[in-house]
């Protein structure tokens, strides 16, 4: 394990790469030390991939720059499909713009807005978030505020 900026990260041997699909992004579920995790393997050049192991992970298990780690993965065939709920999908499908750009957000994301969306208890409050959710979208300006 070592760090990039804040990150803990772990190398991905190319022929784990290339079993898993080779892909760009490569979507995965597996476990560290035991600890269960649904990430995506992230390109870094010459067919070879890094494991983003996030905090949730690392810091309950202590894991420092250094550390070898016993890591299992497998393809996570659902982690590309994000469910969206019809109170979303009704808006997006009144505003283009926001709808092609919410396609091309990585799923996480996707999720994430998702999250985010389903958090607020009054509906007044959900209204307000999905109004700012695809304007944000419209003007490609994901992480204000």
């Amino acid at each position: 394990m070592y760090s990039v900026g804040i990150n803990r990260c772990v190398d991905v041997p190319p022929r784990v790469s290339r079993a898993l699909g080779d892909g760009t992004r490569i979507y995965v579920q597996g476990s560290i030390e035991g600890m269960a995790f649904r990430s995506t393997l992230m390109p870094r050049g010459q067919g070879k991939h890094r494991l983003f192991v996030h905090s949730r992970v690392w810091r309950p298990l202590a894991l420092t720059d250094g550390c070898r780690v016993r890591v299992e993965v497998t393809a996570d065939r659902e982690g590309s499909v994000v469910e969206v709920p019809l109170f979303l999908q009704e808006a997006l499908d009144r505003r283009p713009r926001a709808a092609q750009r919410f396609a091309g957000l990585p799923p996480a994301t996707q999720r994430e807005m998702v999250s985010w969306l389903h958090a607020a208890r009054r509906p007044e409050t959900r209204e307000r978030r999905i109004e700012l959710a695809l304007e944000r979208l419209e003007a490609d300006r994901l992480r204000e505020g």
